[in-house]
């Protein structure tokens, strides 16, 4: 028993090591796997690192099987500087032969999609908002949403 905790525990730390990672958080708390048409998730992340180029990637989770092939997003990210830019997404699920892109293990599948690179990202505290764009009162299926910022490589 205490040899299986040990394992999971070194497997743990071995794969959240990633100096490349700037950022990673996910927030699955959606009620009934349902994105409100209203609700903006919101990240907020420092920047602490040396000045270089980053991407920042959309963390999309979702029920396998999804019966949309894209789901429409709206991102605001706000600078260090105050400066806001806001980018209309289209966040891809399903290929042109209908099966999922995500990484899917049983009924769980994960997208990520770059939605933003930076030539240089500069010192600071960011903010990220996300918010569903779906045409009715809420995006079924969602199992949570999040956001990567990842050194290129």
């Amino acid at each position: 028993m205490h040899i299986k905790f040990l394992l999971v525990a070194l497997m743990f730390i071995f794969l959240s090591c990633n100096e490349n990672k700037i950022y990673d958080d996910f927030d699955s708390n959606f009620e009934n796997n349902r994105w409100e048409e209203n609700d903006y998730r919101v990240f907020d992340f420092e920047n602490k690192q040396s000045e270089e180029a980053c991407d920042l990637k959309l963390h999309l989770g979702h029920i396998s099987g999804f019966q949309f092939k894209e789901v429409p997003l709206e991102v605001v990210i706000t600078a260090p500087d105050g400066e806001s830019e806001l980018l209309p997404i289209n966040v891809k699920l399903i290929d042109e032969y209908g099966k999922d892109i995500g990484d899917c293990t049983g009924d769980i599948c994960d997208v990520f999609q770059t939605i933003k690179t930076f030539e240089t990202l500069e010192n600071g505290k960011y903010k990220v908002a996300v918010k569903s764009k779906f045409t009715g009162p809420y995006l079924p299926n969602i199992l949570g949403v999040g956001i990567v910022v990842e050194k290129r490589k």
